[in-house]
């Protein structure tokens, strides 16, 4: 649902602004270089990251005398996303959520970037995780630009208060039935919040599902077919029931979206949310919290469940050529993946952030082999303003768990479906989980039928 990043819910919610001239290739610039265009400029409104933008471009092309760079402010919308593509409106380079490649894959509308991998640093040692949602056949569609896997963030001094060690928290589901419990009765705070609006109940409903390792969708020949109507998201939703009705160790605010949950977290009226460490940002800067009272750990899950993962991936048109296909790669690498790799730009980099007093060294997925992600690990940290032990139960434990990316068919309108049966859950003791789910699913199915003609 890319709701988790900065930029947006369910990790990143894209607005869709041309500039500086969209289309598609003009192909040999003036002089015989190659031109590309890429998206991703910040707007003119952003004036300070628009000229580090900027800066980039031109140390690029110092470095890459022969390609010429143009950008445009033009970010993902999904609203317009498709009619862009069809028109043949959309960048040589453009970004899209982790969702969607193995849809553009199959139409033919990303290019095969495989034979391009040599001016790649460092593409043998991707976590392949990562490389897996926009990868078929043997071959690479995109790479990664961004990743978030969704773990449980938690209150340390509520966990104290309630006797608990915020050192080791919750690794299962029942234990963290168990510590919500104990946080109500021992506090009367609420010791676990649901998201439920906004298309944010269906989202953290799907990440509990693959938690408990079950599916959403499922491919069934040549199509997607709702998959969520089973024992692992009926099992989720037994288990919210028994901790709202029975524990009663979820208070009574249950219509909130990501940012109502969050802003009641940080004011500490909530032991337990689902999040991702980037979550942290919002939480200290928008909403003033405590920066020694968070904890987060990976989520709790079966033995073969996954948590999910979001975020985005470059990928590039198929319309460019040979010589802009590899232009566009050296692009993507310089400017997405050189910080991944390079100590001393990620050093440099979490100064920065942290002379203007932003968050600096924020844990996150490694894109890469310990050998290659280490470096870089270890200079965000000796440069980092947070109080990276409350962050360890994630960090040392995130890189066994299997991800599994959000739903790739109509995820928003799958949401939507499933966030009445969550509201249901929460707020009346007799709703039937088994129930609810039937009644999703007969809205769901003909929207996945209508959205793969």
């Amino acid at each position: 649902m890319n709701r988790l990043t900065a930029v947006g819910a369910t990790g990143l919610a894209l607005l869709g602004i041309a500039a500086c001239g969209g289309g598609q290739e003009a192909g040999k610039a003036t002089g015989g270089k190659v031109e590309i265009t890429v998206s991703g400029m910040p707007p003119s409104t952003q004036a300070a990251s628009q000229k580090d933008f900027l800066a980039d471009v031109a140390a690029f092309e110092k470095a890459n005398p022969a390609i010429d760079v143009k950008p445009t402010e033009t970010q993902y919308e999904a609203k317009t996303f498709a009619a862009r593509l069809a028109a043949g409106q959309l960048e040589t380079v453009f970004r899209i959520p982790l969702t969607d490649p193995p849809a553009l894959i199959k139409r033919r509308q990303v290019a095969d970037l495989t034979a391009d991998l040599k001016a790649v640093q460092h593409s043998a040692d991707f976590d392949p995780r990562l490389m897996a949602p926009s990868s078929a056949d043997g071959k690479v569609y995109g790479l990664p630009t961004e990743a978030y896997a969704v773990g449980l963030i938690y209150n340390r001094e509520l966990f104290t208060k309630a006797g608990l060690d915020p050192a080791k928290p919750p690794a299962t589901w029942d234990e963290v039935r168990a510590a919500a419990k104990k946080i109500s009765d021992k506090t009367g705070i609420a010791g676990f919040g649901m998201h439920a609006t906004n298309n944010t109940g269906g989202w953290m409903l799907t990440t509990m599902t693959y938690s408990f390792g079950g599916q959403m969708e499922r491919a069934e020949g040549d199509r997607v077919v709702a998959a969520f109507d089973d024992a692992p998201t009926r099992g989720a939703l037994d288990l919210l029931k028994a901790m709202r009705w029975e524990d009663k160790s979820m208070g009574t605010q249950h219509l909130r979206n990501l940012d109502d949950l969050m802003r009641d977290f940080a004011a500490g009226k909530v032991g337990m949310v689902m999040g991702a460490p980037n979550l942290f940002s919002g939480y200290k800067l928008k909403f003033g919290g405590d920066a020694e009272k968070y904890g987060q750990a990976v989520l709790p899950m079966t033995a073969d469940g996954g948590a999910l993962m979001g975020g985005t991936v470059a990928v590039v048109s198929p319309k460019a050529t040979a010589e802009q296909r590899l232009a566009a790669v050296k692009w993507i690498d310089y400017y997405y993946l050189r910080p991944k790799y390079d100590p001393q730009l990620a050093a440099a980099r979490a100064q920065k952030r942290k002379a203007d007093n932003l968050v600096a060294g924020l844990p996150t997925i490694p894109f890469y082999s310990a050998a290659v992600s280490g470096p870089v690990i270890e200079a965000e940290r000796a440069n980092s303003n947070l109080p990276l032990e409350n962050f360890a139960p994630f960090v040392d434990n995130v890189g066994a768990q299997k991800f599994v990316v959000e739903p790739p068919v109509a995820a928003q309108e799958l949401y939507a479906a499933l966030d009445t049966v969550v509201q249901a859950v929460l707020t009346r003791e007799d709703a039937d989980p088994a129930g609810e789910l039937k009644k999703a699913a007969d809205k769901v199915v003909p929207i996945l039928e209508r959205s793969q003609r």
